[in-house]
């Protein structure tokens, strides 16, 4: 960045020419509006803008999701069934076994059953 177009006279030497441009830049750059000095683990936190979109997504998120529940509650008893019959057998490789589990072909009719069995329902 070239300062050729600043009033020399206000500038006498190579430092103050140094200092001067640093205040420039400084004040083109707040450093309170746009850098939160709170962080995590030597992370930058976010700055107060960032924070708000953060939160209105986050809060998208979850009601996207409540939602898409709400109009497949099979998931909900999906997904119990299936824990329960992981802490029954216990499998040892659980990534197979879900396969093989969520790949059954009457699955339908496994979760009923099951669920009665499992949840009384």
């Amino acid at each position: 960045m070239s300062f050729d177009h600043i009033n020399q006279s206000s500038v006498t030497s190579d430092h103050d020419k140094s200092t001067f441009q640093e205040q420039q830049l400084n004040n083109m750059y707040d450093k309170e509006k746009f850098v939160n000095p709170h962080d995590i683990a030597g992370q930058n936190g976010l700055v107060m803008a960032q924070q708000v979109e953060l939160e209105k997504k986050k809060v998208q998120f979850r009601v996207s999701n409540e939602e898409y529940l709400r109009k497949h509650p099979e998931l909900e008893v999906m997904l119990s069934v299936f824990l329960f019959k992981v802490l029954e057998e216990k499998p040892q490789d659980l990534l197979a076994y879900a396969g093989k589990f969520f790949d059954e072909k009457n699955l339908e009719e496994i979760i009923q059953i099951q669920k009665r069995h499992y949840l009384g329902i």
